[in-house]
């Protein structure tokens, strides 16, 4: 007998709660972890997960799952590729085919995957800076030489140098482009016009584009188009319910794999790295929350981040030294410090110990992120609304 739910926190007909608190504590949470460092009135805005719970009906799936009590080898079948495509054509307009769909442990395990199977050691992998640290550091590890196309930038505005990305993949040690569209940190959404510019590089000089799009789904009304979808060749789009959902802890990704010959060179590596099933709670998670009731909670949730975002852009006039880029995608802000006239480590201080607020540095990711900080708005509006007003606090009393 399945366990049922009678009475839920949110309440479908009427629109979700985003401003309700689900606590962190206690139960082995990253932002948990690092708020037991902070004093008592500072504000956790790092990391790139939302503070929203998930919705009841997502909720209510994983429980009846667990009801059931059996938690056995689970494979990423028919229902779970299904389940992607119609998800993947709802949300994107994206027609895939189920057979170009390979599982694997998460967005970062995927691209290391990627990085022994289509380079050798001493190889070059291609990334846009500032980016997240974490792909630079799959890079190093598995002994592969890090290649920057730093992103231009001109009033807070980012695109792609294409000059100095064809000089990078013209040169024959430079076998792989990691994308991350919708870019983090920056929040901007590369269109299909510079992804077709990277397909015709791509193409020519014979390099695998690995795209990071698990920010997807976040974006503020603007279609990301799939790299896989435009260049079926040489991409490899990689989804995931992680950022969507504030699934973060649970490990698991999707890479979408259009060329038969790449696609079994991935699998095979993936088959070395781990063999062996998919995360059952995730398959119960990504055929509950991949439906269009889902989407109406995704929907939604932008629509709070957004208004998120008008309340930083607000404050930020009260602080003209500081300023934030467009947001086109993703839930993080980023923010130009540069004109406060300090250093990393004094515009962590000014944060962190006059601003009571926590975010993310920007020398975490790298060159072009000196003298930048990541803020995640993803959170309720009392807690935006006393970080922001603790953040002018400090700002009037220091300049």
């Amino acid at each position: 007998m399945r366990l049922k739910f009678e009475v839920w926190a949110d309440d479908e007909k009427n629109g979700y709660d985003f401003d309700r608190w689900a606590s962190h504590e206690n139960n082995g949470n990253m932002k948990g972890a690092w708020a037991s460092e902070m004093p008592e009135c500072g504000v956790m805005l790092s990391g790139a997960e939302m503070d929203y719970p998930l919705p009841s009906f997502i909720t209510k799936a994983l429980a009846d799952f667990a009801h059931n009590g059996l938690f056995g080898f689970t494979l990423p079948d028919t229902h779970y590729k299904e389940s992607i495509c119609k998800w993947m054509k709802l949300t994107r307009n994206w027609d895939i085919n189920p057979d170009h769909i390979v599982a694997t442990l998460g967005t970062t395990f995927g691209l290391s995957t990627a990085i022994r199977a289509f380079t050798e050691k001493g190889d070059g992998v291609i990334i846009q800076h500032p980016s997240y640290g974490r792909f630079d550091r799959a890079m190093v590890r598995n002994g592969r030489k890090v290649v920057s196309n730093p992103l231009k930038e001109q009033d807070g505005v980012y695109s792609l140098d294409f000059e100095d990305l064809e000089v990078k993949m013209s040169q024959p040690e430079n076998k792989m482009l990691v994308l991350v569209n919708p870019h983090n940190p920056t929040g901007r959404i590369f269109d299909k016009e510079d992804l077709e510019k990277i397909s015709l590089l791509a193409n020519k000089y014979n390099v695998v584009v690995f795209s990071d799009e698990i920010f997807a789904e976040t974006s503020q009304g603007k279609r990301v188009v799939p790299y896989a979808e435009i260049d079926p060749v040489m991409g490899i789009s990689c989804t995931s319910l992680g950022k969507t959902f504030n699934l973060t802890g649970v490990n698991q990704a999707n890479m979408v794999i259009p060329n038969d010959e790449l696609r079994e060179k991935y699998q095979t590596q993936k088959d070395i790295d781990h063999f062996g099933s998919i995360d059952p709670f995730f398959y119960t998670l990504l055929r509950a929350a991949y439906t269009e009731k889902g989407w109406d909670w995704v929907q939604q949730m932008n629509t709070h981040t957004l208004k998120n975002y008008e309340m930083l852009k607000e404050a930020l006039k009260e602080m003209p030294l500081i300023s934030v880029s467009p947001l086109e995608g993703t839930f993080v802000a980023w923010l130009d410090c540069r004109k406060l006239g300090l250093d990393d480590k004094e515009i962590e201080h000014f944060f962190m110990v006059d601003g009571l607020l926590w975010a993310d540095w920007g020398e975490e990711y790298g060159p072009g992120g000196n003298g930048f900080v990541r803020m995640n708005i993803a959170t309720t509006k009392d807690k935006l609304e006393t970080a922001l007003n603790n953040l002018k606090k400090a700002y009037k009393a220091k300049f």
